[in-house]
């Protein structure tokens, strides 16, 4: 079955092809399937620099190229360092390193394709790892067999021929043809959700409802289905109600817009911020809610939205713009005269033009700390109470301003800098607001929380700070 399914999948590819090969008994699957078939598989291993191991285990994957005479490509990275610098878990950063390794190999050599060795057993666990955390229909359908466009080529497809091959049935290749494969200890610790799930709860829906598995498959080839349905329903929605572009603003007839079904809307919603926004992959359900919480109120004119994108009506037009644009008066909080303004610990401050800056309490304890309950909000943050050991004011920038960003390990950075990495526009930079402690600069709204008051597995209490933006 397993040549089978690999000759049927590249048949028509374009050589060579880059495998992404671990070691591990999927990946060795498939790297000696494509060299009988003569398919000019390049296997290609990273190192993360996790496991003490990883060494011996590139040495192992290079040893079997070198016999199946295949060439081999190998690279290595901290993505423990990776991980830190921006604010990622360990496995997304792990993944993120590997996939621009290989994508990297498949352009130096004008590969046809990346293949990796996902099967079916990986993809009930990534439906049900999305599904747990809040998805809509394009994670209920998990992983396709060929991406392309992807996250990490608009040209080169990434190929997964596995995923209708169940793990039994790889297992059952690897012991036909006596094929030697390494075992990866950290899959059977139940410290990452995915081998929870794997290990646990896979298992026990299986046991209670036998034939979960192939069912649930099925569930994500139909919804595949309906999505392509539905795409092509949006793209006509998009040309109707659409009023203009550019490149840091999409403007859509209201009433032309609001007509649409609710599915209808919200990738409309989502399409507009992509064009916008191509690297942001954050956007979750109440994030386009708020869109149209926001719609449902017409005094409301303007919000700042979700990855430094502006939204604001008129009654005719809803407009979607980045910070880089102009087209929104009053759309930053400013600071007047280069004032320094004491803040208290629970209340409010008026700063002009309808922005507000309060502070309020929050009580809490280190088994409540969960990312997923933290706003991706642009002007709003959540500090560790305690590391507040004197008074807040909220000033402009200085000559000279350093900054340490979360996730830089306590190092710093000039504030200047910052604020152009962060895109916060030229022309609002001198009066922009920081949050201060003394020579300590807590907070850089619309930029980043500061290293010293970052939420710990230790806090006790917080403070949530904001900026809003109220109509008068």
């Amino acid at each position: 079955m397993i040549i089978n399914v690999v000759e049927k999948t590249f048949r028509k590819t374009n050589k060579p092809v880059v495998v992404g090969v671990s070691g591990g008994p999927d990946s060795m699957a498939l790297l000696h399937a494509m060299a009988e078939l003569n398919l000019s598989p390049v296997a290609a291993y990273y190192n993360h620099r996790l496991r003490e191991e990883a060494n011996q285990e590139a040495e192992f994957v290079r040893n079997v190229a070198d016999s199946l005479g295949v060439p081999f490509r190998e690279e290595s990275g901290d993505a423990r360092l990776f991980s830190n610098e921006g604010g990622l878990s360990i496995e997304e950063a792990a993944r993120i390193l590997r996939y621009q390794f290989l994508f990297q190999v498949a352009v130096d050599l004008s590969a046809g394709a990346v293949a990796v060795a996902h099967h079916a057993d990986d993809q009930v666990e990534t439906i049900l790892m999305n599904l747990l955390r809040g998805t809509g229909m394009k994670g209920l359908q998990g992983m396709q067999e060929v991406s392309l466009p992807n996250q990490w080529s608009g040209s080169i497809p990434m190929i997964r021929p596995f995923l209708g091959v169940w793990k039994e049935q790889i297992m059952e290749y690897l012991n036909e043809n006596q094929i030697s494969f390494l075992k990866d200890a950290t899959n059977a610790e139940l410290i990452f959700q995915r081998n929870k799930i794997r290990h646990e709860l896979v298992p026990l829906l299986e046991n209670t409802t036998p034939g979960f598995r192939p069912r649930l498959l099925q569930t994500a080839n139909i919804l595949h289905a309906d999505d392509i349905a539905l795409e092509k329903l949006s793209e006509n929605a998009w040309d109707s109600c659409l009023s203009s572009q550019g490149t840091s603003y999409v403007r859509f007839f209201r009433e032309k817009f609001l007509i649409y079904p609710l599915a209808i809307k919200r990738r409309l919603i989502r399409k507009a911020l992509k064009n916008l926004r191509p690297d942001f992959r954050d956007l979750g359900f109440q994030h386009v809610e708020r869109v149209f919480d926001f719609l449902q109120d017409p005094k409301q004119k303007s919000i700042n939205w979700v990855a430094k994108i502006n939204l604001t009506q008129s009654p005719n037009r809803i407009v979607l713009s980045t910070w880089e644009t102009d087209l929104v008066k009053d759309q930053f909080p400013q600071l007047r005269n280069h004032e320094q303004i004491p803040c208290p610990f629970e209340g409010e401050i008026a700063l002009g033009n309808g922005w507000y800056f309060t502070v309020q309490p929050l009580n809490y304890s280190p088994n409540q700390l969960n990312k997923n309950n933290f706003s991706n909000d642009d002007f709003m943050v959540w500090i560790d109470k305690d590391s507040v050991s004197e008074s807040m004011f909220i000033r402009s920038r200085r000559e000279g301003d350093l900054f340490s960003p979360l996730g830089m390990n306590g190092k710093s950075m000039k504030v200047s800098d910052l604020m152009i990495n962060e895109k916060i526009p030229a022309a609002f930079r001198a009066l922009w607001p920081l949050v201060v402690m003394g020579d300590t600069i807590l907070w850089v709204p619309g930029g980043r929380l500061g290293h010293a008051a970052r939420i710990t597995e230790g806090t006790k209490s917080m403070l949530k700070l904001a900026f809003t933006k109220r109509e008068s």
